[in-house]
């Protein structure tokens, strides 16, 4: 880990994983406000892809600053560190925004409903969902989604990145 403190690592993945994250929770309340009923699947694969591709550029940012250079393990904790704060952030503003302004998380389940009648999925299973998202407020509900995104999604994804990132002076 030459060249690179871990207070440095640190501070970075800070800074990404709060704008990461705040970039997601927008794209959360736009997507509940303005109601992209008709391409909410559309929106929420955004969503997803804005995780991780933004996870990405973050990670690609941090090399061209560093020189152009990166070791595996740098690469690999500054990913994860991201990761966490990143979602931290997301998940700590969803449960925030539901408890004070339920409005949202209505008009959330209101576009849910709507796109699985659409899709021809029975009332029963409509009615789960419905039940499901009422979990966003809850905040033991966001620390176990939280724990499971950080502790299995995010090394994975983590290590998946430092090996497409990793890149030596050696290398060349």
């Amino acid at each position: 880990m030459t060249g690179y403190s871990f207070g440095r690592i640190f501070k970075q993945s800070l800074v990404y994983g709060l704008a990461l994250g705040i970039c997601l929770e927008i794209m959360n309340i736009l997507d509940y406000t303005v109601g992209f009923q008709e391409q909410s699947q559309v929106v929420n694969n955004i969503k997803y892809l804005l995780r991780i591709f933004g996870l990405l550029i973050c990670i690609i940012i941090f090399r061209k600053r560093a020189g152009g250079y990166i070791f595996f393990e740098i690469a690999f904790i500054f990913s994860l560190f991201t990761f966490v704060f990143a979602m931290f952030v997301y998940d700590t503003m969803v449960c925030f925004t539901f408890n004070i302004y339920p409005e949202l998380l209505q008009n959330k389940i209101e576009m849910m409903k709507t796109t699985l009648q659409n899709a021809g999925i029975s009332e029963r299973i409509i009615e789960l969902s419905a039940n499901y998202a009422l979990w966003e407020k809850n905040p033991y509900y966001v620390i176990f989604s939280f724990a499971i995104w950080v502790l299995f999604v995010g090394p994975v994804i983590s290590f998946i990145f430092a090996l497409m990132m990793q890149k030596n002076k050696t290398c060349e």
